[in-house]
């Protein structure tokens, strides 16, 4: 959490102001109420974004050198690192878990 804390602002300031998928301050009912103000002054399309299977093909080496020119603290790079390498665990049908590795394993977006 703590580092969560310190890194949220540094890339929430790259968002566009319509996305809303695990952002602070930011629900599901507002990109409905979002949606729904934009139909009604005319514009004629949405775009829904499943990006679940992304997070499955990020080239970590390549993710790192991004964040790394956002963040200087050695030691907040070297926990993502650790992070993106660490098993995660996935709740299956009939309430079983299981562990996966990052890259294997599945990831929801929920806007």
């Amino acid at each position: 959490m703590a580092v969560k804390l310190v890194i949220e602002p540094i890339f929430e300031a790259d968002f566009e102001d319509n996305s809303y998928g695990f952002r602070p301050k930011r629900d599901a009912h507002q990109a409905m109420d979002d949606v729904s103000l934009q139909l009604r002054m005319g514009k004629t399309q949405v775009i829904d974004a499943d990006i679940s299977k992304y997070f499955d093909t990020i080239p970590h080496d390549k993710l790192l050198v991004l964040v790394a020119k956002r963040i200087v603290d050695k030691n907040i790079l070297r926990l993502i690192k650790l992070w993106l390498k660490a098993p995660g665990v996935e709740e299956g049908r009939m309430g079983r878990r299981g562990r996966r590795g990052i890259r294997k394993g599945r990831h929801r977006e929920a806007c």
